[in-house]
This record gives C-alpha cells, sequence and structure tokens, in this order.
C-alpha cells in the first residue's frame, strides 16, 4: 500500500476529479426518510455542482422538498462523497448560458430530450476523499462549506 495523501494532495485530486467527472450518483430522501438513489450527469462550476433531471422526478421532489443530498463519484478504491445544499434550480430552456456550458461539459444536452428537465444547483457542505481504509482517519476536505487547511 502507498502512504495516505495528506490533506493538500487531497484537495487538489477532488478538485480535478470533480472538473474532469461528468457522473456520479445522487442519493436523496423524502420527508419521511425514504432513500432514492440515482445517477446523473454533473458539471463542477463556480464552486458548486449543477445536475439535471427531470423535474416532475423523484430526485427532484426529494431535493425541493427536503434541500439536502449526498453525491458519490469514484470507486470503493478512491471514493469522493458529498453533502451538498439545494441553492437554486431552473428549467433546462431558462437559461441558455447554463444549458449551453452543460452541455458543453457533459457531452449532452437535456434541452434536447425534454423541456420538463430542471437543472439544479447543488452548494458542497462537506467532502470526504479517501483511498481505502489507510485513508479514512482525515478523510474530510470541507466542513461547513470552507476547504480545510
Amino acid at each position: 500500500m502507498s502512504e495516505p495523501r495528506g490533506l493538500a494532495q487531497r484537495k487538489l485530486d477532488v478538485l480535478a476529479a470533480l472538473s474532469t467527472n461528468r457522473d456520479l450518483w445522487i442519493a436523496t430522501a423524502d420527508r419521511r426518510g425514504n432513500p432514492h438513489l440515482i445517477a446523473v450527469s454533473s458539471w463542477w462550476h463556480d464552486n458548486q455542482m449543477t445536475i439535471t433531471t427531470l423535474g416532475t422526478s423523484r430526485t427532484a421532489r426529494n431535493l425541493l422538498s427536503v434541500g439536502s443530498a449526498r453525491l458519490a463519484l469514484g470507486s470503493p478504491e478512491d471514493v469522493i462523497v458529498i453533502d451538498v445544499a439545494l441553492v437554486g434550480s431552473v428549467p433546462v430552456a431558462e437559461d441558455k448560458r447554463l444549458g449551453d456550458g452543460f452541455a458543453a461539459a457533459v457531452g449532452w444536452d437535456p434541452r434536447t430530450i425534454d423541456p420538463r428537465w430542471t437543472f439544479y444547483h447543488l452548494k458542497p457542505l462537506r467532502i470526504q476523499a479517501y483511498r481505502g481504509y489507510d485513508e479514512l482517519p482525515g478523510r474530510e476536505v470541507m466542513r461547513n462549506e470552507g476547504w480545510l487547511s
């Protein structure tokens, strides 16, 4: 096994993964705590994550009702887990700049699929990054919306 990464390297690795990753898992729950998990395309920009899904989907309803979610990307050997808060949403057809940026970043355009799709802007509150059990200690790279140093 290699030596566990330090905080600075983990942060760099997280930012690199966020800027190049296009797909991740989003876990939401309704007000009763019933969980729901789907894969979504994502775009990291302006220090937030933008995802899209059908505005009538269970994920959309949970996000709007509860206002929080958990994102995960990577593999069990190299995972990033992000707790997020919903900061806004906009139907895909209503923001051309956002739609163009999202399409360029992820390689497909939800505006061409169904006008009922919606963009959801998610602000990271806490980020954990670890490669296997050796990196569980010190896995937090962000807490209370601030990068640790």
